[in-house]
């Protein structure tokens, strides 16, 4: 796929109503985001793999960054290990085990 032929995107004028009907700590979550992103190319060497959908139709859109598919596998499995942690962090201690 040709990234020129995606029409799929916003106007500029949706974008900013968009971004202005944020709350202010959406805003800054949002501005993180782009600063992220921004960073995977051009002269950043960062790399990232943006995960779009909605858990409970279990479907997703994948769009890697900087990457190529193995790296991209690697980024999720370590994604995977973080959330993993996290939620058991206020696990009760039988949880561990499991």
């Amino acid at each position: 796929m040709k990234y020129k032929d995606f029409d799929g995107s916003m106007s500029e004028a949706e974008l900013h109503r968009r971004v202005q009907a944020m709350s202010d700590d959406e805003q800054a979550h949002f501005k993180l985001l782009i600063h992220k992103l921004v960073m995977c190319y051009g002269e950043g060497k960062a790399q990232g793999v943006v995960i779009v959908g909605r858990a409970e139709d279990q479907i997703a859109g994948v769009v890697t960054l900087n990457c190529n598919e193995m790296e991209a596998s690697q980024l999720m499995l370590a994604a995977n290990d973080f959330f993993g942690f996290l939620n058991l962090l206020d696990a009760p201690p039988k949880e561990h085990f499991n």
